[in-house]
């Protein structure tokens, strides 16, 4: 198999899987018979290892993403990767958008890693084509992302917080649970928490402030072009 990892230093938090975990990872979506030919990793994500893998046989690639093995992850992203496939239910509005998911594993049983199979989508990242383009398309461009985006946030659920938990009764439960935790992770690396804790102290005395979002609604972690 042609395989073309992005090359990185040891101690990088991302770590590419190695030839022989794509194609255990194949083995167990497709079967023994399907043979992955080529897999060629795709650099602009920055959390989880994604990869755009050919199949013998198969007209068009698969997308292979693997998360960061659960040691390494913080304790404010902790399993990203599963909170994101279970909210594919909840974007049944873009799903005409979206890659469909072909499989999934959280057991560990073949590489240590979560990791995802999806279909591939036709297209040129906006972070590396964008300014390609003439200025004058870009308001439509953008236009097209708020209007989208504007759909996901009307999508209303069952809790605040995370899709796949753990879920609150209030956004302002929520929104200090979630500040606790990055302290928290910058606690454990060494790093400054001070101005982080000075938020939560501020989020705690105006509470009463958050909670007066009473309806949860889906919403957008992290809007930029690269996602």
């Amino acid at each position: 198999m042609e395989f073309r990892p992005v090359e990185r230093a040891s101690d990088s938090f991302q770590q590419s899987l190695t030839v022989r975990e794509v194609e255990a990872v194949c083995r167990r979506a497709f079967g023994e018979d399907v043979v992955p030919v080529s897999a060629v990793e795709l650099g602009t994500g920055m959390y989880n290892n994604v990869y755009r893998v050919a199949l013998a046989g198969r007209e068009r690639p698969v997308i292979l993403r693997a998360a960061p093995a659960e040691e390494r992850q913080f304790r404010s992203e902790t399993h990203l990767m599963r909170n994101e496939h279970a909210s594919v239910p909840w974007l049944a509005p873009i799903a005409h958008l979206m890659p469909q998911v072909i499989a999934a594993d959280w057991a560990g049983q073949v590489i240590g890693r979560d990791w995802v199979i999806q279909t591939h989508l036709a297209g040129v990242p906006a972070p590396e084509h964008l300014g390609s383009y003439p200025r004058s398309s870009w308001p439509g461009f953008f236009r097209q992302m708020g209007a989208i985006t504007r759909t996901v946030h009307d999508v209303q659920g069952p809790h605040f917080g995370p899709v796949a938990g753990p879920g609150f009764a209030t956004w302002g439960e929520a929104v200090i649970a979630s500040l606790e935790d990055i302290a928290a992770d910058l606690d454990g690396v060494g790093l400054d928490s001070t101005d982080v804790r000075k938020v939560v102290s501020v989020a705690v005395h105006d509470r009463a402030v958050l909670d007066e979002v009473t309806e949860p609604c889906l919403l957008t972690g992290d809007l930029w072009t690269v996602h």
